[in-house]
């Protein structure tokens, strides 16, 4: 057991009450963090004295610790199923907010009102439940953070994750200063943002008009299909690796030791997607459009493209909002072979669930702007800048109605 291990799993092991657990596993893996760097993190598993695993599934009562390395941090303990078998664990004083904030703030450093803001709690003959978001001078952050703790009837915590991004962790980020300027152009972004989707019922399709939520300030990358089909198509490289072996081989791959963390080998998720990746595999992308669409050519756009497992994800949609009831596209591409592993077709995947044909709304957008223009609303957020690698001042447009299409009735989110 290396020297970080142990420390760990003996810290927690005390501060925990598992003296009498049986460590069944601790494993370190390098993963991506919310803001596309490199972190290691410490997996930990232990049993209730004298279990063992049943049909291949961890037995009752058994506790999972995470801990952030890079940060030196624990990120999360869970007795799974809430079935606490540990002697004597240490209560809290009480389960309520107070008591749970003042651990928080022991335990991780964060304040309520600096760092988080109380999102919900729930209150249950089980126990309490709380559920806190990240903030930065008062303001939500993208990406967010999520802090959850679950506490038993004896005042006992049984469940405890922080996920995501909170500033205070990351204190070399440049905060650009805020401005409580409003924001320009209101009523040209509710124009704008303002679109008509459609939503699956049993009955059919349901259309309606909603606020597609933006930061004002914030151009995403969007690369519109063009092509011409005087040119004959290559054959589309597919990947002969199945999707589910590939993730499951690229995740064996990030289990490492305490000595290879300090090599400084970048996850692959963080690593930028270069020009040259981009550029293949668009033109991947463009030509099985092209073979299954010929006659769409400018009517479809890369909305998202990112890394996920090592692979390069892309979302492509049509430009029509209306036609993504049913039409949207996901390509996961391999830009090591420059091949396709799998292709994900909406219409394929619903067309024999529904049978119905999308209806013709009977609102128009404007109609829809004018019935939703006072519930629609602009936050103040702090927005993570990937290329500047600091965090800046901006709004977000978001509503939480929405217009039926056909009656012109509000719906609540």
């Amino acid at each position: 057991m290396s020297h970080i291990v142990r420390k760990w799993t003996e810290r927690i092991s005390n501060a925990w009450a598992l003296q009498d657990f049986q460590l069944k596993s601790a494993t370190i893996r390098r993963e991506v963090s919310p803001i596309q760097t490199t972190e290691y993190r410490l997996e930990i598993e232990w049993f209730p004295p004298g279990t063992a695993m049943i049909d291949d599934l961890n037995p009752p009562g058994t506790v999972y610790a995470e801990v952030n390395l890079t940060l030196d941090l624990l990120t999360s303990f869970i007795v799974v199923q809430n079935e606490d078998l540990r002697k004597k664990p240490l209560p809290l004083s009480s389960t309520k907010q107070r008591d749970v904030v003042a651990w928080i703030q022991e335990n991780t450093g964060l304040q309520q009102k600096v760092d988080y803001e109380l999102e919900r709690e729930e209150q249950g003959e089980n126990g309490s439940e709380y559920f806190f978001t990240s903030r930065l001078a008062g303001r939500k952050i993208s990406p967010g953070g999520y802090l959850e703790v679950k506490i038993n009837s004896e005042g006992v915590i049984v469940f405890f994750t922080l996920t995501g991004f909170f500033s205070k962790f990351y204190p070399k980020i440049q905060v650009e200063a805020a401005s409580e300027e409003e924001p320009r152009n209101i009523e040209e972004w509710k124009n704008q943002q303002v679109i008509l989707f459609g939503t699956l019922k049993e009955s059919g399709y349901q259309l309606l008009y909603g606020v597609e939520e933006a930061f004002l300030d914030d151009v995403e990358e969007r690369f519109i299909l063009e092509w011409s089909n005087e040119k004959s198509i290559q054959k589309i490289p597919r990947s002969e690796h199945k999707p589910g072996k590939l993730w499951e081989d690229f995740r064996k791959s990030h289990i490492i030791s305490e000595e290879e963390m300090d090599s400084s080998v970048p996850h692959p998720d963080a690593i930028p997607i270069s020009q040259g990746e981009r550029e293949a595999c668009f033109q991947v992308i463009t030509d099985y459009m092209r073979m299954h669409r010929p006659n769409e050519s400018g009517k479809w756009v890369i909305e998202r493209l990112e890394r996920q497992h090592g692979m390069i994800e892309a979302s492509v949609s049509p430009i029509s909002t209306l036609d993504r009831i049913m039409d949207k596209f996901k390509f996961v591409y391999d830009s090591k072979d420059k091949s396709i592993i799998e292709i994900l077709n909406k219409r394929e995947l619903f067309e024999d669930l529904v049978d119905s044909s999308i209806p013709k709304p009977q609102v128009t957008k404007e109609e829809a702007t004018a019935i939703l223009n006072q519930d629609i609303f602009f936050e103040p957020y702090y927005l993570y800048d990937r290329k500047q690698k600091r965090l800046k001042s901006t709004w977000m447009i978001d509503c939480h109605m929405f217009v039926d299409a056909q009656t012109g009735k509000k719906i609540w989110e």
